[in-house]
């Protein structure tokens, strides 16, 4: 009795231990990326431009990313934020060209954003079809919504803008990008790990029937999960406006997939519940980028990068299904 008492002690420690290690799981692969190509580019990975390089891009993933680890922490699958981005950014473009202003442009894509928000808030809180279909179409309406507001014109530019728009440096870029981000990561991981938001978030991810037992109102947080959310994809249409100057109708047109590769990376459960962490948007857009800058560097072609991307993808998912047992994709 004693023995087998014993071996099931041994078990759960080993179990325990197992966990203890898978927890750093996401932090391990970014640094192990970072060693692999910092190796294999001679060092050149860590050189000082290309960790600018590498901080301005990570912007429009990580912030698109930490916020929609609250959309995913329900159990909702977006498919939409690629699509998002895109017309905040080109709404807020064009009011930026109209206005010359650019407290003007932050503004649109703040109200954009949390309009595009709203509606996915209450179809999801009120409609009962699987949400993630609904996304997928709310994409291409999107899309196809952009393509006419744009008309002939393929490109936005600031400089045609009735008054100068203020421009900025590389270095004072960086600044704006880590300030933002840095802001709105210490906002939602406040939100999500010490106040009853973040808990409501992972009960109803974890189960949805018993959240709503214990009193949660699953509507209204269904529809606060996206206007966080809206936050980050506002802040990264802002940040593609003034960073790059220039908006087209291909514009963020990988974030939607960068996202979901991202937060998988970074160890989030995509079906959300209990085991959902902002640090997992944060994680894997740094693995994601480094991942992307590093093949670059070395000197493979896109199509290669992007069959690389998806492999690593793929042996993620089915390692985390693991972990998981089977709850990482949507319920």
């Amino acid at each position: 009795m004693s023995e087998a008492k014993e071996k099931s002690n041994t078990k759960s420690g080993a179990r325990a231990s197992l966990g203890g290690i898978s927890k750093y799981a996401p932090l391990m692969g970014l640094v192990l990326v970072v060693i692999i190509f910092t190796a294999l580019t001679g060092g050149k990975l860590l050189s000082v431009t290309n960790l600018q390089n590498m901080a301005n891009q990570v912007m429009v993933t990580a912030l698109v990313a930490i916020g929609a680890v609250f959309v995913y922490g329900v159990g909702n699958f977006d498919m939409s934020l690629g699509g998002a981005v895109l017309f905040s950014a080109v709404l807020g473009a064009m009011a930026g060209v109209k206005t010359g202003s650019i407290v003007v442009t932050f503004l649109v894509c703040v109200a954009v954003s949390a309009a595009i928000a709203l509606i996915k808030g209450i179809f999801s809180a009120y409609i009962e079809v699987p949400f993630f279909i609904f996304t997928i179409v709310l994409g291409s309406v999107i899309s196809s919504v952009v393509l006419v507001i744009m008309g002939s014109e393929t490109t936005i530019y600031l400089k045609d803008a009735v008054r100068e728009i203020p421009s900025f440096n590389f270095t004072q870029m960086t600044v704006i990008n880590v300030v933002f981000l840095v802001i709105y990561f210490l906002v939602c991981l406040f939100l999500f790990n010490y106040t009853p938001v973040g808990s409501k978030t992972r009960m109803m991810g974890g189960n949805k029937v018993s959240a709503k037992q214990s009193g949660i109102n699953d509507k209204k947080m269904h529809i606060l999960t996206f206007v966080i959310s809206a936050i980050g994809v506002a802040l990264a249409a802002f940040i593609l406006i003034i960073r790059t100057r220039t908006i087209g109708s291909q514009t963020a047109g990988s974030v939607g997939t960068d996202v979901l590769i991202a937060l998988v990376v970074g160890g989030m459960p995509i079906s959300g519940g209990p085991k959902s962490k902002i640090s997992a948007g944060l994680v894997g857009a740094l693995t994601v980028v480094v991942l992307n800058s590093g093949l670059t560097m070395v000197g493979l072609s896109t199509a290669l990068i992007q069959a690389i991307r998806g492999i690593v993808f793929i042996v993620v998912v089915l390692v985390s299904s693991f972990s998981y047992r089977g709850k990482l994709l949507p319920r």
